[in-house]
């Protein structure tokens, strides 16, 4: 996770009912944003907006029937710690019950940094005090890239977690390892921690989804030879199973890519898309799993060919996906996706926007509304916001 911006610390948790407008609740400096689609097909999204020039604040909205509701307040602080890659969720529980992380600096290191969270039962009017993720008592260390998931009874999550890494040995030129952690959220009460594995790659992105009564995550493993495959764990009937890659990338690369895989279900088929560049032929994959993550497709090649990663996936219906990521060409990014059948055809190409700017771009988020795609980003030029475009498929 060595990718930062420091920031803030402070207040406290705010909400309120908000009218609706169909004008972008974004304000002026927004960015990162986190959009999701709740149960009953809204879309709900969550962004870092500047109170002031000191203080950031964790704002939320909802999508619905066409319209946005005024932005809402869910915490401010002087201590955020605020990054491109690892950035605040949200997540729809069901009914009006909703979850927020972010991350929260533990002392003046740079990369020490706690994940907090916080809930409401009254859908955003009100929120719970914020507490920590991290059951080590908020040791130094890096502790981020959480994602939520849904279980038969409250919440999953799980998040990257570097309490044993350590400093940077100058000497020997090696440290401690990130691992990856669980735990559940129940009945207002976090459960028992539980390592899933203790030697991953440091700075990628989770992803999580539960499929009838099995939780699945996906993450990017690091093996002592230093090959970063993407591997899956599955919980079927309360235990955890071995970890396994997706497939045998075999990409060696000695330090972390910042690029992490993206999970997505229907109606108990699974898909998966993630980026990869075994022996520099870098590349973005999909493959799908009918066994509920048991085993996966050999992997289909959906990139333009100079793909930089970030990818995001949503189904169409039971037999088609929607990939998206970042294209690269020259000085610009492009954000672009494409539609990849279960049978591995693949439609042309679409590209949303074209822009400069690199990191701070973030990721863009992808979300499926009937006929039509939302796709939201940072603009990294200027003075940053977040944008937003509709995409007729």
């Amino acid at each position: 996770m060595r990718i930062s911006l420091t920031l803030i610390w402070g207040l406290l948790i705010i909400g309120c009912s908000s009218p609706k407008s169909d004008i972008p609740p974004f304000g002026e400096g927004s960015q990162y944003p986190h959009l999701i689609k709740s149960d009953n097909g809204e879309l709900i999204v969550s962004w870092f907006e500047p109170i002031n020039s000191t203080t950031f604040g964790l704002y939320w909205s909802e999508w619905n029937k066409d319209k946005w509701t005024r932005k809402s307040l869910i915490h401010a602080s002087i201590d955020f710690f605020v990054n491109w890659a690892d950035f605040p969720s949200i997540f729809h529980g069901g009914g009006d019950t909703l979850f927020v992380h972010w991350l929260q600096k533990s002392s003046q290191e740079t990369f020490d940094y706690n994940v907090m969270m916080a809930f409401s039962n009254n859908r955003g009017n009100s929120w719970s005090n914020p507490f920590m993720v991290n059951q080590d008592g908020g040791k130094k260390g890096e502790h981020g890239f959480l994602s939520f998931y849904k279980q038969k009874k409250g919440v999953g999550l799980t998040w990257l977690d570097g309490r044993h890494m350590g400093k940077y040995d100058i000497k020997t030129h090696t440290m401690g390892d990130m691992a990856v952690y669980q735990t559940s959220f129940i009945n207002g009460k976090l459960g028992k921690e539980t390592k899933l594995d203790s030697r991953v790659c440091e700075c990628c992105p989770t992803s999580a989804i539960q499929v009838n009564n099995v939780s699945i995550i996906a993450y990017r493993d690091r093996s002592d030879s230093e090959i970063r495959n993407i591997n899956i764990i599955r919980n079927s009937n309360g235990t955890w199973e071995k970890a396994f890659p997706v497939f045998e990338d075999n990409w060696m690369i000695p330090g972390c890519p910042v690029n992490g895989p993206k999970l997505a279900e229907k109606e108990g088929n699974v898909a998966i898309a993630w980026f990869t560049a075994p022996d520099g032929d870098a590349q973005i994959n999909v493959a799908f799993s009918n066994d509920v993550g048991k085993t996966f497709s050999d992997p289909i090649r959906v990139d333009g060919g100079a793909p930089q990663g970030r990818v995001d996936l949503v189904w169409v219906n039971d037999n088609t996906v929607i990939a998206s990521w970042l294209e690269s060409d020259e000085d610009n990014s492009s954000i672009v996706y494409r539609i990849i059948n279960t049978n591995g055809k693949l439609s042309e190409i679409m590209t949303i926007e074209t822009l400069g700017g690199g990191r701070g771009i973030g990721y863009p988020q992808m979300e499926i509304v009937d006929d039509k795609l939302l796709f939201l980003w940072t603009n990294p030029l200027g003075k940053s916001n977040v944008k937003l475009k509709w995409n007729k498929i």
